[in-house]
């Protein structure tokens, strides 16, 4: 059984005030120069000494016994499309098998690669799944990040009327997913196609002024050839 944060804080009290009255007795022992021999206080103190080494690690194996996750079986969470566009919406499926499962939960978290590395948003996305055929959970979501490259998705399970969470920073593995641009595979030269210049003026930059000077040679020759 799954020890409460209040039990755990009133056990912790306890062993507070224990070790606390100890170390008053024994600085009583010490002030009056008693040997250890004789001194009951210093006798209770080590007895109340070993009594709070061993109720702590019964609490701890305990504790550790209790908040241990649940383990389910699943090869991994299926991702359609398998390289979804940014902002786009993906489609997440997974079969489970194992322990009680009472719902399901996918996270998911957006990241970009950079010169320093992999950073991530840490604003993770929790979507509730739904359970369609046999042990089946589906559910669909949005990416919201314009400048995401990957991403990260696990798993959060609720068994018994509480939540586990299977996250990466836990040990658990998450499922990867590229996150490509809608503009990747393009050939920058614009979106027909083209070169990349402007075709509108039909001709090539500068030889309009080519022709006006040669027509000002002509005309100055014959006004010239008409003055003799």
């Amino acid at each position: 059984m799954k020890l409460f944060k209040m039990e755990i804080f009133i056990i912790q009290m306890w062993i507070t005030g224990t070790v606390r009255r100890c170390l008053l007795k024994q600085m009583y022992c010490w002030n009056k120069n008693i040997k250890f021999g004789r001194c009951s206080y210093m006798k209770k103190s080590l007895k109340n000494a070993l009594l709070i080494m061993l109720v702590t690690g019964l609490c701890l194996s305990t504790v550790g016994i209790a908040t241990a996750d649940p383990t389910y079986d699943y090869d991994g969470i299926t991702v359609e499309p398998a390289e979804p566009e940014r902002l786009s919406e993906v489609t997440f499926s997974v079969e489970i098998t194992g322990e009680v499962i009472e719902e399901v939960c996918i996270r998911v978290q957006e990241c970009m690669d950079t010169e320093e590395g992999e950073q991530c948003y840490l604003d993770v996305q929790n979507t509730s799944m739904t359970k369609s055929d046999g042990n089946t959970w589906t559910c669909t979501t949005e990416l919201v990040w314009e400048s995401t490259t990957i991403g990260h998705c696990w798993l959060e399970i609720k068994s018994s009327g509480t939540w586990y969470d299977y996250a990466p920073n836990k040990g658990y593995d998450s499922t990867d997913f590229s996150v490509v641009s809608a503009e990747d595979g393009g050939d920058g030269n614009g979106a027909d196609g083209g070169d990349g210049t402007d075709d509108t003026g039909g001709g090539t930059p500068g030889f309009e002024l080519i022709l006006v000077v040669i027509s000002l040679v002509v005309a100055l020759s014959i006004y010239k050839r008409k003055r003799k």
